[in-house]
């Protein structure tokens, strides 16, 4: 009955539009609920074959496959007045025939002459007006295919994925838009070729469609198949479109050969290494291929992939015993990769495909030199992702990288030293919706395998596995969502590899006071599990959450995945509230406080704070947003890196900015940051965000950030001390220590055309540290420390070289007569300086196929003194020897077949 009931309503619906009612085997088509999850109805519209000549893609809507169509005409606001009439019309028509989609679009404006129209390359935010085209053509209420352009015919395009709509735009499908500008506003004709998209392979389909435009001077967002800013989701709130029907299959078999020449400069660090006399010339080749093996599923392989366009990391000073997490940047890794996502644990982290070796050489004596490549080299990768007629989505990756080896030269004799082995990489992610997405239940697994043949690399797991399962289940109309995961892992290899992962950073196993977990030397395994919980009301202007979260200590993924800890227990409790209708004053606005504690498995509490945070929009459009956190004193079992437990000191940090409007040619942004602790500890740090487009053509972003900090527990150090008791036989040594840093990195990107444009990227540098009042621990799960030098009897001994340079310090806790050991140090400040730099020139010279001409830039230097003068470092960025210049030329050539 209820069914009976919406087909009446769609009836109505469709009786202004072109196309017959649904038939109950189109209506049978749709795979999922015919009323949204908020109960609203959803729009419905039909697609109309093309018999004749296809609409010419050139901006005008005066071919005849136009003219015989109704438009869809009604558009409803989610900004700034969410549920009322967009305040200018808009027409959207949709065609198709056997090779392609068509959307055509009138936007009629009132102020034509204030449409915002800019410049930027491809998947950029030009600032401007812009209409998008997103389509769920498997029909899942999940998945979406986004096109989108501007009104001077810039591309964006992403795949968006989980109902979100956030996406991944590293997805760059061969398309056609064309548009144009008259006295009435603009036009778009958009051209999506079927073989760009992925359907199902029945005979009637409906498929999933959304129409948004956004009106940038009025920041006006309104959309054909309305939601509220309230309501949780995306795809699963599109209308339904009717008249797909008798569609083929492309054959969708997409081929992207490449070649590329690359210049290097290199200052040599000696003039007699013989691996370099200043200058290397490399030239290579692969291929990109895509190929649809069905309706649903496609395979992607790279075949010796080039990442030589890809931007820098950006520089850094990480004093801490965990790895610093970069984001992924080579396109082959990006795009897709939402679909390997797990709920609460990161099992797939690209970027250990193709990292650097993590062996070295051995020297052989004291006039020898290294040629360590920079990263392992990819044979070869390979992904199978999409969905099956079954309503699986499924990512399947797998990844070869050839062993690699350092040459030494020895007074002319080479040796070849294995730095890293031969190694396959696997990833599969499979996920099931059901009930038209509200529910779905996932499933991973990853496996690395090396083949270790030499023993130098036997610190190094010889396999490592993971896998999990994780579900989430909405109801009451999708206001609650229920949400959990389970994870295990398992690595395997020789006694050093397992010695090293227990003593590693993420669990300590060797802890003198930790009686739940045992260092074994002898162990060739370890497994681990980790579990996850939580519910959320995600529906309404008032949300709240809770979860807990648990990480075995034998719980590791980082041999393909990214993790810092295990042996934690977590729990969090948060709520938020949110004004999305204009006042007097204030455009929109949101409150947010949250709660949350962490314990080891023995109990002991780590981290408890409570943090309270707010953003408000004003009528202008200037917005502030700000934040408090209160943390309470705890023990940690890291900070001693290995020793017994240390008290932390509790603290209070807070934050704060400020942006101007957006919708001008110009938008300043400011923001500072400071914390304190119960120590006497501090961080204050400030800068500013600036864009400016002095034209539609140019961009200028400029982003400097200065902060210093004071930090009153810097580990330096351990060593063996019988007389330590209360430290269970170790001295820990730390000390104070001071740092800045400045970073200005800034960015201009030039737009000639939609196809061409340049890109230059600059980030100049300067961190340093001071360290004093070194001291150590008096006692287990305390913050008492004996300050050498100034604690009664103790004392801090210079050591100096000829010059009077200080290059060490004698340390000793009860003087020279007491019965305490010293201990000596070498001098720890430091000061690095480094420029990074790079202008991309990219040229799409037809469709799918671009040309690269690249040049990158870095030198850096490091010295001991920690004098932090940021006008004469940055004076001084390049005045050392170490620097590299890489000049590249890529062209690709795209194939459809």
């Amino acid at each position: 009955m209820v069914a009976l009931s919406l087909l009446a309503a769609l009836a109505l619906q469709q009786q202004a539009l072109a196309g017959p009612t649904p038939t109950p085997a189109a209506l049978a088509a749709d795979t999922g609920s015919l009323r949204h999850a908020n109960g609203r109805v959803p729009p419905v519209a039909w697609a109309t074959r093309v018999t004749g000549r296809a609409p010419r893609i050139d901006g005008h809507l005066d071919d005849p496959a136009w003219t015989s169509l109704q438009p869809i005409t009604q558009f409803t606001q989610r900004r700034p007045l969410d549920g009322q009439p967009s305040t200018e019309s808009t027409e959207v028509r949709i065609a198709f025939d056997n090779e392609a989609v068509y959307v055509g679009v009138r936007m009629f404006d009132s102020e034509p002459q204030r449409i915002a129209a800019r410049l930027g390359r491809r998947d950029q935010d030009t600032q401007s007006d812009v209409f998008s085209v997103t389509i769920d053509s498997y029909h899942d209420h999940r998945t979406a295919f986004a096109f989108v352009v501007n009104p001077l015919g810039v591309k964006n395009d992403e795949i968006r994925g989980g109902d979100s709509d956030s996406g991944d735009d590293s997805w760059d499908p061969v398309w056609d838009v064309a548009t144009t500008r008259d006295s009435l506003g603009w036009t778009a004709e958009f051209r999506i070729p079927l073989s760009q998209l992925r359907y199902p392979s029945t005979p009637t389909q409906v498929w999933g469609f959304n129409f948004s435009r956004w009106i940038y001077r009025k920041d006006e967002t309104t959309r054909w198949a309305w939601y509220s800013r309230a309501d949780q989701g995306y795809a699963s709130f599109f209308g339904h479109v009717f008249g797909f029907d008798g569609l083929p299959q492309p054959r969708r078999l997409e081929l992207l050969p490449y070649s590329a020449g690359v210049e290097e400069r290199i200052a040599p660090e000696s003039r007699s290494d013989p691996f370099n006399d200043g200058s290397r010339e490399l030239a290579r080749a692969g291929m990109d291929l895509k190929y649809g093996l069905t309706s649903g599923l496609t395979l992607d392989a790279t075949f010796n992939p080039d990442f030589g366009q890809v931007e820098a990391d950006p520089a850094e000073v990480n004093l801490s015993d965990y790895e610093t997490y970069f984001s992924e940047r080579r396109p082959f890794f990006v795009e897709g990769a939402n679909r390997f996502s797990f709920s609460g644990t990161q099992f797939f982290y690209s970027r250990r495909i193709g990292r650097a070796p993590q062996g070295s050489a051995v020297l052989r004596g004291d006039n020898s030199f290294v040629d360590q490549p920079r990263n392992s080299t990819i044979l070869g990768a390979a992904k199978i992702s999409g969905r099956t007629g079954s309503r699986w989505s499924v990512g399947l990756l797998d990844a070869v990288t050839a062993a690699e080896y350092a040459t030494v030269d020895s007074m002319a004799v080479r040796f070849h030293d294995e730095v890293e082995p031969l190694t396959n990489h696997a990833v599969i992610r499979a996920t099931r919706e059901y009930g038209g997405g509200s529910s779905g239940v996932g499933l991973i697994a990853t496996a690395v395998n090396r083949r270790i043949d030499d023993g130098r690399l036997d610190f190094l797991r010889s396999s490592a596995y993971a896998g999990g399962a994780d579900f989430y289940h909405r109801f009451r109309q999708n206001r609650y969502r229920l949400y959990g995961s389970l994870g295990y892992s398992a690595i395997h290899g020789d006694t050093l590899a397992i010695q090293r992962a227990q003593r590693s950073s993420a669990r300590y196993y060797q802890r003198p006071d930790a009686g739940y977990v045992e260092y074994d030397p002898g162990l060739t395994s370890l497994t681990g599990w980790t579990a996850r919980l939580g519910l959320a009301k995600e529906r309404g202007d008032f949300r709240y959450s809770m979860s807990a979260r648990a990480v075995s200590p034998g719980f590791e993924v980082n041999d393909l995945g990214y993790q810092t800890s295990a042996d934690d227990i977590a729990a969090s409790l948060s709520a938020s509230r949110q004004w999305n209708r204009p006042g007097r004053v204030i455009r929109s606005a949101n409150l947010y406080v949250n709660g949350n504690a962490a314990w080891n498995f023995g109990g002991v509490r780590q981290s408890t704070n409570v943090n309270l945070n707010g953003y408000v929009e004003l009528l202008s459009y200037w917005s502030a947003s700000g934040g408090v956190t209160l943390q309470a004193p705890a023990l940690s079992d890291a900070l001693t890196r290995g020793g017994p437990l240390a008290g932390v000191p509790g603290g209070v940090s807070a934050y704060a900015s400020v942006s101007s409007d957006f919708r001008e040619p110009w938008q300043l942004g400011v923001s500072g940051n400071y914390s304190g602790d119960a120590m006497g500890g501090w961080y204050s740090g400030g800068g500013a965000y600036f864009t400016w487009r002095p034209t539609p053509t140019v961009l200028l972003t400029m982003s400097p950030w200065y902060s210093s900090n004071l930090s009153r527990q810097q580990f330096l150090r351990w060593s063996a001390d019988s007389t330590a008791a209360a430290t269970f036989g170790t001295r820990y040594v730390f000390a104070e220590i001071l740092q800045h840093s400045l970073d200005l990195t800034t960015r201009l990107d030039i737009t000639i055309s939609p196809a061409l444009s340049l890109q230059l990227y600059v980030q100049p540098f300067v961190g340093t540290g001071e360290y004093r009042s070194f001291k150590e621990l008096v006692a287990a799960r305390t913050t008492d420390y004996i300050t050498y030098g100034t604690t009664p009897s103790s004392r801090d001994s210079l050591l100096l070289d000829d010059d009077g340079n200080v290059v060490g310090h004698v340390l000793d806790p009860d003087g020279a007569a007491g019965p305490r050991p010293s201990v000596v140090i070498g001098n720890p400040d430091f000061s690095y300086r480094s420029l990074r730099g790079s202008a991309v020139l990219r040229w799409e010279y037809r469709p799918g196929s671009t040309l690269f001409l690249v040049w990158t830039q870095s030198c850096w230097a490091s010295e001991g003194s920690a004098v932090f003068d940021a006008g004469r470092d940055l004076r001084h960025l390049c005045q050392s020897r170490t620097s590299r210049n890489v000049f590249a030329v890529k062209a690709s050539y795209w194939l459809n077949m």
